[in-house]
């Protein structure tokens, strides 16, 4: 927790957190409401559309390798012990982001297809898009913020002390100077989201859902994605969030949804340890 948070403003992010889960929740029962009436039936209509994305096997390769390429390091480190410095804290993100619109651009380039073609539906506006992305990703919160919670609680009785992934280890770290750490939570809610939904979801998923269901590729993607954050208590979580953000990017066909679900969650995460509830 920052030292300069004071008592009123952990109690306004206690608030925002208490706020998020309750619209989640009340999103949620909404929902519930609806497909138990039979007014809302749920589809992924743009499956087929995303499974003709020209995205092969060998731009999936390439969208491992960029990832694995950051996070390798990030696991030598921790095992290491060492504290990373600012100035790395700073450049990782930015050389993250600048790797993975690299092959972002590569992949546009070989396969010769546009960034509206490979990424965005021709049947729905990005103001649908994004609006379905806030409501699917409120919808998500609590029922991922309740497996988390049962595996601390797993966690806890095995014996093992449970552990908050690395970013939330630096984020407290009173070594790390103000601006570091505030530029570290606007990289987790704005530029991790976009770098991330791109490559898993706009990449890796759909060249994998060519030629398998949709359950396997999405347990496919959403297992690598896991795995390569390198947290094992997070592993469901991570897992089912993956999973719902294939949902969230099978149904409406555009990118833009999974990135906003994404950028909720983390805004979210963020909210919770400020908070101090993590």
């Amino acid at each position: 927790m920052f030292p300069e948070t004071t008592d009123h403003t952990r109690l306004l992010f206690q608030v925002l957190a208490g706020l998020i889960l309750l619209a989640g929740t009340t999103v949620d029962l909404y929902l519930g409401v609806l497909v138990q009436t039979r007014r809302l039936v749920p589809s992924l209509r743009s499956r087929a559309a995303v499974a003709r994305r020209p995205f092969t096997v060998f731009h999936a390769q390439l969208a491992v390798f960029a990832t694995l390429m950051f996070a390798l390091p990030m696991l030598s480190q921790k095992t290491g012990g060492a504290a990373p410095n600012d100035l790395s804290l700073i450049l990782g993100p930015l050389f993250y982001a600048l790797a993975g619109f690299t092959v972002i651009g590569l992949c546009l380039t070989y396969s010769r297809t546009s960034l509206r073609q490979a990424f965005f539906s021709p049947h729905g506006t990005a103001r649908q898009a994004l609006g379905k992305g806030l409501l699917y990703g409120l919808a998500i919160i609590p029922p991922v913020v309740l497996l988390s919670m049962a595996m601390t609680s797993v966690t806890e009785a095995l014996g093992y002390e449970p552990q908050l992934q690395e970013v939330f280890d630096w984020l407290g770290d009173d070594s790390l100077a103000l601006g570091t750490r505030v530029f570290m939570m606007a990289a987790a809610v704005g530029i991790a989201p976009v770098v991330e939904e791109t490559l898993f979801r706009g990449i890796l998923f759909p060249a994998v859902l060519k030629t398998r269901p949709f359950l396997f590729a999405a347990l496919l993607s959403g297992a690598y994605f896991a795995l390569v954050h390198f947290h094992a208590p997070s592993f469901l979580p991570l897992l089912a969030l993956s999973i719902a953000f294939s949902a969230g990017y099978a149904a409406t066909g555009s990118i833009l949804t999974p990135i906003v679900m994404h950028a909720l969650f983390n805004l979210t995460s963020v909210c919770f340890y400020l908070a101090g509830t993590v």
